[in-house]
């Protein structure tokens, strides 16, 4: 199996939690749904068939999770009022109040991630992503989970997975809660994590369990879904 690697980095980042309210919390690191609309910006598929041309792609992220401040933003719930046809001189705007509300987000500073990707062979997605990566071509801006914060993407290697015997390893990135059994020991601080798994073309979302380590360090687990990336020991979902 062909894996990429890639660096997806920015200044700012921010990737809605499920269950965010008026105040809008950000996951510390991007789901896979966020990996996969990622994917499709660079190779130029539409948001709508994204679901269903890379349902079969396995990824996992690596790095640490970055730090988080909250950010206002101003949101407007309806569009401003029309200009009139007729200016007359001396005339000033409009004094109609615009319908608009200060929306908390909780963004990310700095984030930076390391991403293994493994496309399906049919069809060959897996050589036009690995094309555009290594030339630095896309069809549409990469962004770090909102379309205004730009993000970049820098090609780091392309390997084959090796898989690896069912036993104890030290996965780095995200373990998926239901292919690891935790070994952890002193020094290792992990957190359980739901997250976007899936999206299906009406935004129903399938959620999974993700363990990740607060500090990016790897995680001690007794698996049989690992494999061999490079230097790396990692599992794929």
């Amino acid at each position: 199996m062909k894996v990429v690697t890639f660096v997806w980095k920015a200044k700012f980042g921010h990737f809605l939690r499920a269950e965010a309210n008026v105040n809008a919390i950000t996951y510390p690191v991007p789901p896979r749904t966020a990996v996969l609309g990622l994917l499709g910006a660079i190779i130029g598929l539409e948001k709508d068939s994204i679901a269903h041309e890379l349902a079969d792609a396995l990824v996992t992220v690596c790095g640490a999770p970055p730090k988080k401040f909250w950010h206002r933003v101003k949101l407007r719930k309806d569009p401003p009022t029309a200009l009139p046809w007729i200016v007359k001189k001396g005339q000033k705007g409009s004094s109609v109040p615009e319908k608009a509300a200060l929306i908390r987000q909780e963004w990310l500073w700095r984030p930076e991630f390391r991403i293994h990707v493994a496309l399906p062979e049919q069809p060959d997605w897996f050589s036009e992503l690995l094309d555009r990566l290594q030339h630095r071509r896309w069809h549409y801006t990469p962004c770090m989970g909102l379309s205004e914060l730009l993000a970049e993407v820098l090609f780091e290697s392309c390997h084959i997975a090796e898989p690896l015997p069912s036993g104890k390893y030290s996965i780095s990135g995200l373990c998926p809660e239901k292919a690891v059994h935790l070994c952890v020991g002193k020094g290792i601080a992990v957190h359980l994590l739901r997250m976007p798994y899936s999206v299906t073309e009406d935004r129903v979302f399938e959620h999974r369990g993700y363990y990740i380590e607060r500090q990016g360090l790897p995680i001690p687990v007794e698996t049989g879904a690992a494999c061999e990336v490079g230097d790396e020991v990692v599992i794929l979902s």
